[in-house]
């Protein structure tokens, strides 16, 4: 099922912080989360019931937390690299907020 992403702010200024490679492998795992509606091993993983973790593998483990809203939209969360095995708590709690806050109707980005 085709699916259209968008990401926040912070994701977005995440992405162009990091290195050529990353935001090229971004921009290929996007377009197939577009595509396909889901990423699956190893490229994305289910982190609970509704949030997702894209996995992005060239030189460091970053990953973009995202989650599916109303009608066909996919929302790239929150952004961070991975520094451990498990996805850090706060990066899991960052991303549940922001969420909340989409689906409240309470988030806004500027420009």
């Amino acid at each position: 099922m085709k699916k259209r992403y968008g990401a926040t702010r912070q994701v977005r200024n995440f992405i162009e912080a990091q290195p050529y490679e990353i935001q090229a492998e971004y921009v290929k795992l996007v377009e197939r989360l577009e595509a396909d509606g889901c990423l699956i091993e190893p490229f994305g993983k289910k982190l609970d019931k509704a949030l997702f973790e894209m996995r992005l593998r060239r030189g460091r483990q970053v990953r973009v937390i995202y989650s599916y809203h109303e009608g066909d939209w996919v929302i790239g969360l929150h952004g961070f690299v991975k520094k451990t095995s498990r996805a850090p708590l706060r990066e899991l709690v960052l991303a549940r907020r922001m969420k909340r806050r989409i689906e409240l109707g309470v988030h806004e980005e500027e420009g």
